[in-house]
């Protein structure tokens, strides 16, 4: 008898086995674009911030991007990131480290799959193999593990916290580990994955309400309730942060990342150039769409049996087709972005579904069976061609390799089911459980898994990289700390890098993107940010991966309306870089008077003030007649001492955006922001000599509380009804779920 972690390890390793393909052809595969410029510097921010006991929530230095709370990515309260985070600081090579991080992803995205199909009951086998091609889709290795590492990590997490929640509602198991997993996947902060883990919950508490499981519906509101409390804990800072902030809140449909039926219609086909819009260009000459070529395998299933086992388990249907509605959803829908985004989720359940169907419900194979199975697979690929009839070469090739591998399975199944007909009555339905099966089927696993792999190699060999930017930034860690080191004080980077290769490489000893600043001895705010502060972007005109428009180095040196004090100064910069390809020559060549040259080299020329100020988060500016001094001050805080004050009062300026979540004690209180970006407090007449306190804590830190009580409550309660309550053996679902499960 083979070990019970033979299958789960099958599949491990297998999805290993697959992802590392595309390093085949492009070994920085897993290393271009949000990861560059976002993920790596935010990892090593994290790490440092961890080692030095530093758990404050914003960080004024970097302006609109410092707002970790409502940024999400950053992971406050993921034990998980915090992990990622230290283990940046270890190995000195991060092209090394972001693949054993993604590979780690993958394998919890694999073990946890399995571990899903097999508590809703399917073979171990079947399980094996939908959990290999349920991780190895298109869209996560070309988008989500090669860019958006932190979707794809709460992606991974996602089918075992479905697993878990499964386990313990259905088959009386502690809730203590389906509560952690629900926990570990809101904590990463990506909305998408959260919303798909309280659709899951939703789904699960239909199920149990169905079949009158009053036990299992206590403990599944229980999970739900405890999920819900810390999804508070993790997006309420955000959710309140929002309407001061530059996402976009409204509906429409602009086609950016949009999915509709005929793309979804091309998923068995592993090759295609499928055509829409990714920002301001068509993304071309990748198969985003491409799921399984095991989907026309949904022609072997006995439709009417599969309807009865179905009804127990309405969960799996539920989570699929609301995936499959929100995949379909418009580019802007609220507060959610990218609708694509959804896709590994639709591919997880309808695979599980798949696994499901071929295990408990397969009819026997016949020639109709037979002719549905390649007409399928035929139609896909002629809808594939259609759309983009350039790529019809290497859609006919990998539709041949599909066809080859559906064969092949057909086959053996077709030759198991004929093996076993004179030893069982003729149903319509396949025997399971019989010698004939068990040889069988590691040969139909092994047939499986080597067709996947080969149509990775075909699409990888076809389209070796994602059609995402590639910044081309070094990969050991000590080439990436090494620029800007002549800095002194706050310091913000002017232009762009251009992207032509060659030249984008050269750029990196003089400078870096995004939150690859992190990884300096400087502090620079040109950071990577999601969230966004309207007032501030328009004088700076940063975009997301801190890139600056070329008339910032104009306006840095303006004096402001309301303060008359120039912009440089109100946000406590010390040094400028200027990249010297974003302006013309006769503008980066003149030095301000009080500003001298630190660093001029063939691409880049750094300027800083005769005497340094200092930088941002303290008082920058007060009104006539008032006089303040500043105390101390920290990252969430900064204290002022009162000298005098006039008789209607006075303003002062703080270098901080006003996010929500800022309290004053003291008399003064919080007003409009001066100039439209600084933070400010009004004083009252009468407060010579007084001490005023501004802090940072995160809106809607009762309710947070409040759930944090709540969360733990729960959680101990569960567990104690859980040891006092033994299983219902006469639940029907209880015993199917249990019979499964192990």
């Amino acid at each position: 008898m083979r070990s019970r972690l033979f299958w789960p390890a099958v599949a491990v390793i297998s999805t290993i086995i697959g992802a590392a393909i595309p390093l085949i052809f492009d070994i920085g595969f897993y290393y271009v674009d949000d990861t560059q410029s976002g993920a790596i510097g935010q990892w090593w921010k994290i790490g440092e911030r961890i080692l030095a006991w530093d758990w404050s929530f914003v960080n004024p230095t970097v302006w609109q991007s410092g707002n970790y709370l409502a940024e999400g990515a950053w992971g406050l309260f993921s034990p998980v990131i915090w992990l990622v985070g230290v283990g940046s600081h270890v190995l000195p090579n991060m092209l090394v480290y972001v693949v054993l991080v993604k590979f780690a992803c993958f394998a919890v995205a694999s073990f946890g799959v399995w571990l899903l199909a097999r508590t809703f009951g399917a073979d171990p086998r079947w399980a094996a193999v939908i959990a290999t091609a349920s991780t190895l889709t298109a869209f996560t290795l070309y988008m989500d593990a090669a860019s958006w590492v932190n979707g794809f990590m709460a992606w991974s997490l996602w089918p075992i916290a479905w697993a878990l929640i499964r386990r313990a509602v259905r088959s009386h198991r502690s809730p203590l580990l389906a509560v952690v997993a629900s926990c570990l996947v809101v904590g990463i902060g990506y909305v998408h994955a959260t919303l798909a883990l309280a659709f899951t919950l939703l789904a699960t508490i239909i199920e149990v309400m169905i079949a009158r499981d009053r036990a299992g519906i206590l403990r599944a509101w229980g999970i739900a309730i405890a999920a819900g409390c810390f999804a508070i804990i993790v997006h309420i800072p955000g959710l309140l942060t929002a309407p001061v902030s530059g996402r976009s809140l409204g509906m429409g449909n602009t086609g950016l990342l949009t999915v509709d039926l005929s793309d979804l219609a091309t998923s068995p086909i592993a090759l295609g150039d499928p055509q829409f819009m990714l920002f301001s260009q068509s993304y071309p000459n990748e198969p985003l769409f491409y799921i399984s070529w095991l989907l026309p395998l949904f022609a072997l299933i006995d439709w009417k049996r599969f309807a009865t086992l179905l009804s127990q388990r309405t969960s799996l249907l539920i989570v699929g087709g609301i995936a499959l509605a929100a995949v379909l959803l418009p580019s802007d829908f609220g507060p959610l972005r990218f609708p694509i985004r959804v896709l590994p989720y639709v591919a997880v359940s309808s695979l599980v579904i798949l696994g499901l169907g071929l295990s408990l419900a397969r009819a026997r194979i016949s020639r109709p069976r037979w002719v549905v199975t390649f007409s399928v697979l035929g139609a896909s690929a002629f809808i594939a061609a259609a759309a983009q009839p350039t790529a019809v070469l290497g859609i006919a090739v990998t539709a041949l390799v599909a066809a080859g591998g559906l064969f092949a399975v057909l086959f053996l199944l077709g030759k198991h089911d004929r093996e076993t007909t004179e030893r069982m009555p003729s149903t319509g339905s396949a025997p399971a459980g019989h010698e004939g099966g068990r040889r069988r089927m590691p040969v139909v696993v092994a047939t499986a898994m080597a067709v996947t792999f080969a149509l990775l190699g075909i699409q990888h060999s076809v389209a070796s990289s994602p059609a995402l930017r590639d910044y081309q930034i070094p990969t050991w860690v000590d080439a990436l700390r090494s620029p800007l080191s002549e800095t002194v004080g706050d310091t913000i980077v002017v232009g762009v890098v251009p992207t032509e290769d060659g030249i984008q490489e050269e750029y990196w000893a003089d400078t870096l993107v995004g939150n690859l600043f992190y990884m300096t001895d400087a502090s620079v705010q040109n950071a990577y940010t999601s969230v966004y502060y309207p007032e501030y972007q328009n004088r700076v005109c940063m975009l997301y991966n801190g890139y600056t428009c070329p008339e910032l180095y104009g306006a840095l040196f303006t004096e402001q309306a309301q303060t008359g004090e120039e912009l440089a100064t109100l946000m406590g910069v010390s040094t400028i870089q200027v990249l010297k390809s974003a302006l013309p020559a006769g503008e980066w060549r003149d030095v301000p008077s009080g500003w001298h040259v630190i660093e001029d080299t063939r691409l880049t020329r750094s300027i800083a003030r005769d005497e340094p100020i200092p930088g941002a988060g303290g008082v920058v500016w007060s009104s006539d007649g008032l006089r303040v001094t500043e105390v101390s001050r920290d990252a969430s805080s900064v204290r002022i001492r009162v000298d005098s004050v006039p008789a209607d009062g006075g303003t002062v300026a703080l270098s901080r955006i006003a996010w929500p979540g800022y309290a004053v004690s003291g008399p003064a209180a919080i007003t409009d922001p001066t100039d439209g970006f600084l933070m400010s407090l009004e004083l009252e007449p009468g407060a010579e000599g007084q001490e005023i306190t501004v802090s940072f804590a995160a809106p809607g830190w009762q309710l947070q509380v409040l759930a944090a009580i709540i969360l733990v409550g729960l959680v101990v309660a569960l567990e104690i009804r859980r040891r006092r309550t033994r299983p219902d053996a006469s639940s029907d679902a209880s015993q199917i779920a249990h019979k499964h499960t192990d």
